[in-house]
């Protein structure tokens, strides 16, 4: 058996918002960069996308490659209740005939911004078009509050969704602001496999990648990435590569209007604010489980604006969840870890990763230690510290587990405390 590093979900030029360099070519120089072997496609079912990975990509047996890089035909559906679904999809043929199964239903399907079509079907229905197109399907960014499957006021089981298809869900996909263990509060989920994905905007190093997952398979095709999906015949997940989930844009509970977060603290102090959170104050855990639970409710208002409180992501697992986080035999290990180039940038202080230094650094140390996936993961630390002590000290305090964060929530993303600073904070 190889070992592969796995990004499964992307986007196109065509979806909304995306860099207008996101072709084939930059992907693989982006995935070289970073390590990567396989990259889903995204946007598989946009016609002008299509054609365009039908004149880059050459079939090799069972394997789309473009200079040594493997590809998989996938796509983003949004479903009629603005559920998100990952697909993973065997070839070109079968994007075809979804395509073909979809038209009628999707008013955006041929769009030139249709990159992540809208289908006027749920997501029982969409899940058997996949499976008749021979496909896979899964729930996409499965917490966030927008466009989940699990957001509020929405689902808690899959079965409620997938319907009769749930029993061939055999993954989701975790997002920017969850990992296994927030997933693994939720015992029905811990029988399926975790993605974890860039959704990736853009082909530079810090959003291509920035979470991927290792996988045990005998080479780079769909039929492999299915059986380790199924965890079937010795394939499967060696390892989930994320961000922490506190550095995502919705960890913590948030107003719906202002976006401020919410923090609780001990004690009864009467609600308070500031420019970025909301202050509560409960005296156990009792009285914290019915203010969530009130949040829930829509009961809890903001005390700068009036509006209703809504919860993030880890509030919401626990609370569709039995309170205890399971993880499973079968679970690998999940690091938490940045991007190389946004360490690099705290470690130096600079403002952004177009900073010239930033980019000399990320330079030097792929020349020396190789792809990011290896610096990040394996790399010796003794390298890393003759290299850059800074950058060294914040890779090591993410591989133990020991990085201090200012959690993100709102819509605004957490950011990293550097280890330097953790005390002081």
């Amino acid at each position: 058996m190889l070992q592969f590093n796995v990004d499964l979900h992307i986007h196109s030029l065509h979806s909304i918002g995306v860099s207008k360099v996101m072709t084939v070519p930059k992907l693989v120089e982006g995935a070289k960069e970073k390590g990567l072997d396989l990259i889903g496609t995204g946007d598989a079912t946009q016609p002008q996308w299509l054609k365009h990975l039908q004149s880059h990509l050459k079939q090799n047996k069972d394997v789309y490659v473009y200079d040594s890089i493997s590809f998989i035909p996938t796509v983003e559906i949004e479903d009629i209740e603005s559920i998100h679904h990952v697909v993973l999809l065997p070839d070109f043929e079968s994007v075809e005939k979804l395509r073909t199964s979809l038209k009628s239903s999707s008013p955006n399907l041929d769009h030139k911004w249709g990159g992540r079509p809208r289908v006027n079907l749920r997501g029982e229905e969409i899940a058997g078009l996949v499976r008749d197109a021979g496909g896979m399907i899964g729930p996409a960014h499965a917490f966030t509050p927008f466009k989940s499957i699990f957001r509020e006021n929405k689902h808690t089981c899959l079965k409620t969704c997938y319907g009769k298809e749930t029993d061939y869900i055999h993954f989701i996909e975790l997002g920017l602001s969850a990992d296994s263990e927030i997933a693994d509060f939720i015992p029905e989920l811990r029988n399926l496999t975790y993605i974890t994905s860039s959704d990736a905007h853009s082909p530079s190093p810090n959003k291509l990648g920035r979470e991927f997952v290792r996988f045990e398979m005998q080479n780079a095709t769909f039929e492999e990435v299915s059986r380790v999906l199924k965890r079937e015949r010795g394939r499967k997940s060696l390892l989930n590569v994320g961000l922490d989930p506190r550095l995502g844009k919705y960890f913590l509970s948030f107003c719906s209007k202002c976006r401020r977060t919410l923090n609780i603290i001990e004690g009864t102090h009467s609600p308070s604010y500031d420019e970025l959170n909301i202050y509560m104050s409960c005296i156990n855990d009792d009285e914290t489980e019915r203010l969530l639970r009130d949040i829930h409710l829509r009961k809890i208002k903001c005390p700068a604006d009036g509006k209703p409180l809504r919860l993030g992501v880890r509030d919401r697992a626990a609370a569709i969840g039995d309170g205890v986080s399971k993880a499973p035999s079968h679970r690998p290990p999940y690091l938490r870890i940045a991007p190389l180039l946004d360490i690099i940038v705290s470690a130096l202080g600079v403002k952004s990763a177009s900073s010239k230094s930033a980019i000399k650094l990320y330079n030097e140390m792929r020349g020396t230690l190789g792809p990011e996936s290896i610096i990040l993961t394996t790399a010796p630390m003794t390298k890393l510290h003759k290299l850059h002590d800074k950058v060294a000290q914040m890779i090591q305090a993410y591989r133990d587990g020991t990085a201090c964060y200012v959690a993100g929530g709102g819509g605004r993303y957490g950011k990293l405390i550097p280890p330097w600073e953790c005390e002081s904070s």
